[in-house]
């Protein structure tokens, strides 16, 4: 069975979650991602802001 596909925007928006002060298992149990997703994510999109990573989806 299929997962969610998320959206860059939604990968860095989710990020920035966790970089708000919410715990990292709290933001993975809200979007029903697991921590290694997580921790994969902040390693592509880590310090990204949303609009340059609609910028890096449309040069793909």
């Amino acid at each position: 069975m299929k997962g969610k596909r998320y959206t860059t925007e939604d990968k860095t928006r989710i990020l920035r979650e966790a970089d708000g002060g919410k715990a990292i298992h709290e933001v993975c149990r809200a979007h029903n991602i697991s921590e290694v997703s997580f921790h994969r994510w902040k390693r592509q999109f880590g310090m990204m802001e949303i609009n340059e990573a609609r910028r890096l989806k449309e040069l793909e």
